[in-house]
């Protein structure tokens, strides 16, 4: 008796996916450049025919993997804001000893940095700038409510005070995704510092 083994089909959605999940890993370990369509359209199970019937390019592929990766990290609350109702200056530390310690930061880090290398297109900028407010504005709202609490001093400009933050976290992971040495690490004595000096002046 011989055994019939049907190949199932896969819809469009899920082979969108799968070929968002292939040029993640293929992106962070060989670069944009490094990245060849016909690895990420194999490793997704496909041709590279079929992947260009999802994306025009392999830049719009790329901006597509980050436009998940971004979003996915915002709503699942694993980008750069502390928790809904947490003191920042007490959580913030915490937020990049996380951040540092998630292997996937990394590949994070690996795709903004492909991106900002290709921001001389301004279609690609734009985006960039999109992706930067984005994530941002929990931040932002988030230590702007800890100053309407009395926990973040208030003599000091919110926006202001999410540059510091944003800034801080991008260059600690930048620099785990360069080297993960251990170094990336000092940035949490300068989060501490940092966070004793957004609490208000006692008494």
């Amino acid at each position: 008796m011989s055994t019939v083994t049907t190949k199932r089909r896969i819809g469009g959605p899920e082979r969108r996916e799968l070929l968002l999940s292939a040029a993640r890993e293929q992106f962070a370990r060989h670069g944009f450049h490094g990245a060849a369509t016909a690895a990420i359209a194999r490793q997704a199970g496909c041709s590279e025919a079929i992947l260009y019937r999802h994306f025009a390019s392999k830049r719009d592929l790329l901006l597509a993997v980050l436009e998940r990766e971004v979003g996915e990290r915002v709503a699942q609350g694993r980008a750069i804001a502390p928790p809904a109702g947490a003191d920042p200056p007490v959580a913030l530390p915490e937020v990049l000893r996380q951040r540092l310690e998630d292997p996937e930061m990394t590949v994070t880090a690996r795709l903004i940095l492909l991106a900002i290398a290709l921001t001389e297109d301004p279609e690609v900028g734009e985006t960039m700038r999109g992706w930067f407010a984005t994530v941002r504005a929990p931040l932002r709202a988030a230590i702007a409510a800890g100053q309407e609490a009395g926990a973040v001093r208030g003599d000091v400009d919110a926006e202001a005070l999410t540059w510091l933050w944003h800034g801080l976290i991008m260059v600690a992971a930048i620099r785990n995704a360069i080297a993960d040495d251990g170094e990336a690490h000092r940035a949490l004595d300068a989060a501490r510092v940092l966070a004793d000096l957004l609490r208000p002046p006692a008494g």
